[in-house]
């Protein structure tokens, strides 16, 4: 029987990263993935010939492990990002917040945009959302934690921030990044995924990808791989792993035995593999909570913006939403990715419940697409995230797993950049690290 120096299951960012720094250093790896396709909750696929995309993502500025990693496979990012000047914050059909989000590239867009919007926010509206900002990094600064006992919400009333912020600014940016309401979203997680903007502001920008992320990103970090000798399975589950004589065994169809397991699943089947294990690392893994996400693909006659461009709104179950026509999705007419608000509350309905609801709260802003609405898909990520409300941060495990031999990585593992592309590269750095080091 083959015997791997590490086996990695789960071939989304955190798991490609891992396998391909262990195989850059010579060692024998296997990386196997359930699906058909690589990427985990970062991918894309061909669905019965509608091209799908896990869910609308986005490039931020100051990433720093993602951007290096690409490089070192051969993919230039210039290539394959449509790097974008503003945001647009919907909130009813006659008002709209345009927020510049490239103060070094675009710096009259931003300032503009700064000193505009006089109609939804007044200057003491912006002296309030500073506010925000400067205590709430403050904070995050110097005791992260108690921030964890916090809503985005309730920190806002604890500062006395306007009601205008809390529901034109903070209301979008926490259900439309992460799809909670700010009542049930962690401040720690708020001014935790904006932090690095203070260390990086040089590099403060947003940026659509230019083709499904399983093409553009997940599969040439697979090539290399391969390329170095590693093996990639796909479409196979893994049903159990177990210790034997102190190697551990993947079960799939057979037996396969490594010195190292990396568990780089979501946390819902990350839960499902260790339920028969135990340590201090494996309870944190069984407490703690996940949640869902539903994301929403049109595929239209006709764009229905003039611009892709990252939108958010503040009073309908549109979450976040973008056109991708002219940059993930060229090859269509019109292509409206969606992010859903309190996915629970619909992650339950059928397909067609959520189209008929999606199309009103379209209309509730102006959007009327109806008779252009040539195809769709509802994509479910039932209980594949960890919830990010307060007091569950600490419940994210490390990367030792207090069971030799057994690694955890994704971006629900403790490290700096939480529910993000980069968080799970960071992990699977952190995975193999671990593992050379030990």
């Amino acid at each position: 029987m083959k015997k791997y120096d590490c086996i990695v299951i789960g071939a989304g960012l955190a798991g490609l990263t891992t396998a391909y720094s262990l195989v850059k250093n010579k060692k024998r790896v296997l990386l196997i993935e359930k699906e058909k396709y690589l990427g985990g909750r970062t991918s894309s696929w061909n669905d019965k010939g509608f091209l799908v995309e896990a869910g609308f993502h986005r490039h931020i500025g100051f990433y720093h492990e993602l951007p290096k990693l690409l490089k070192e496979v051969g993919v230039n990012l210039d290539n394959i990002i449509m790097w974008e000047k503003e945001v647009e914050i919907i909130i009813n059909k006659h008002k709209r917040i345009i927020l510049g989000i490239s103060p070094f590239y675009h710096p009259i867009t931003f300032l503009k945009d700064i000193t505009g919007n006089k109609e939804c926010l007044t200057t003491k509206d912006k002296i309030s959302l500073l506010k925000l900002f400067i205590i709430g990094f403050k904070d995050y600064i110097t005791n992260p934690q108690e921030l964890d006992n916090y809503s985005i919400l309730d920190y806002c009333h604890e500062l006395n921030i306007s009601k205008r912020v809390i529901e034109y600014i903070v209301t979008p940016l926490s259900t439309g990044i992460f799809f909670l309401p700010k009542e049930k979203y962690t401040a720690k997680l708020f001014f935790g995924l904006f932090y690095p903007s203070l260390y990086y502001p040089i590099s403060l920008r947003i940026g659509a990808y230019k083709g499904g992320m399983s093409e553009v990103i997940a599969k040439p970090i697979a090539n290399k791989i391969k390329e170095l000798g590693g093996e990639i399975i796909l479409n196979t589950k893994v049903e159990k792993i177990y210790l034997k004589n102190k190697t551990w065994c993947v079960f799939t169809n057979k037996e396969i035995q490594t010195n190292y397991l990396v568990l780089a699943t979501d946390i819902l089947n990350t839960k499902e593999l260790v339920s028969n294990l135990n340590s201090k690392e494996i309870q944190k893994i069984k407490k703690i909570p996940t949640t869902s996400a539903i994301t929403v693909q049109l595929e239209l006659s006709k764009p229905m913006m003039p611009i892709d461009r990252t939108t958010f709104t503040t009073s309908t179950i549109l979450a976040s939403f973008t056109e991708e026509s002219r940059s993930t999705f060229p090859n269509s007419k019109g292509r409206i990715s969606i992010i859903l608000a309190n996915p629970l509350e619909y992650i339950k309905l059928t397909d067609e419940k959520i189209l008929n609801k999606v199309l009103i709260d379209l209309e509730k802003i102006n959007f009327f697409i109806k008779d252009n609405l040539l195809d769709y898909r509802i994509i479910r990520h039932e209980n594949k995230f960890y919830c990010f409300s307060p007091n569950n941060d600490y419940l994210r495990p490390n990367t030792d797993s207090g069971i030799k031999g057994l690694v955890l990585a994704g971006d629900y593992t403790k490290q700096k950049m939480y529910a993000t592309m980069e968080g799970a590269v960071i992990s699977g750095l952190k995975a193999f690290k671990f593992i050379l080091d030990n």
